[in-house]
């Protein structure tokens, strides 16, 4: 498959995954967007946090915001890793529920965890644990870089690919799970395979990126404005579940259509 080709119908499918299934599954989206904004809160309350780190307006911050520094992680940078599990079992349950059977009809949560085994949870868990240790070791390696490399060029280049694997390498092992779990063909990995997942991903986490800062700004910020200073942290936290849910069936194409497409291919 060309490139221009997987392009043209990975965007359909994000259109297309948007139309039949955003309000279709959005009492679903919600109820994981609670799940996880409970486990964010508890990272936060967890993390050790520099005194020249960015600030920290509500939960949503910490989605798209990382704030290790220097010598001091915080664990909180697994805030988008924990979305991402949740956006698994999410994917799993919609690939598996066939919804296209019960077309127009509202998907409940229980219907979606019927289709989910321990063995799912066994290995998602098992992937987020391994996404935890490689972030770790990857903000350590930065750190190590730093202080060693006396090229800043050199360190800078190390920085930039560190801080893009922490980023993407959780998004593409979740990914290839969920593929492999949902899938009845075994997954064969290749170069191909790996490269037009990352376009996929790079794709709709840039848009989600961007989103957010346009909601937030301007959406957000005029609800906001009347309200106090204190109180703010928590009601941006409340609206902004709608936010992270509308994304659910969003990364769910890019985690999916690129090996389904390659796969169907062959």
């Amino acid at each position: 498959m060309r490139l221009t080709t997987f392009l043209k119908k990975q965007f359909e499918d994000f259109i297309e995954v948007y139309d039949k299934y955003l309000l279709r599954t959005s009492g679903i989206t919600l109820t994981y967007t609670l799940f996880c904004f409970i486990a964010i809160a508890l990272l936060v309350r967890f993390s050790e946090f520099d005194p020249s780190s960015n600030k920290q307006l509500s939960l949503l911050s910490y989605f798209f915001t990382r704030y290790s520094i220097g010598n001091i992680y915080s664990i909180v940078d697994l805030s988008k890793t924990v979305f991402i599990f949740f956006v698994s079992i999410f994917s799993l349950g919609l690939t598996r529920i066939n919804p296209d059977k019960q077309e127009n009809t509202e998907l409940k949560v229980t219907d979606f965890l019927k289709q989910i085994c321990i063995n799912d949870i066994l290995y998602l868990v098992g992937i987020l644990f391994l996404c935890s240790i490689l972030d770790y070791i990857l903000f350590r390696l930065d750190g190590f870089s730093l202080a060693h490399l006396r090229d800043h060029g050199a360190d800078k280049l190390f920085y930039v690919f560190t801080y893009l694997f922490r980023i993407y390498a959780p998004l593409m092992l979740f990914g290839l799970t969920t593929y492999r779990l949902s899938s009845n063909k075994k997954l064969k990995i290749t170069t191909r395979k790996v490269f037009f997942l990352f376009i996929s991903l790079w794709l709709f986490n840039e848009f989600a990126y961007e989103f957010s800062v346009f909601v937030r700004t301007y959406l957000f910020g005029l609800i906001l404005f009347p309200i106090g200073i204190v109180k703010q942290y928590f009601v941006e936290s409340f609206i902004g579940m709608a936010l992270i849910a509308f994304y659910f069936v969003g990364y769910h194409s890019a985690m999916t259509t690129s090996l389904k497409l390659l796969d169907n291919e062959n």
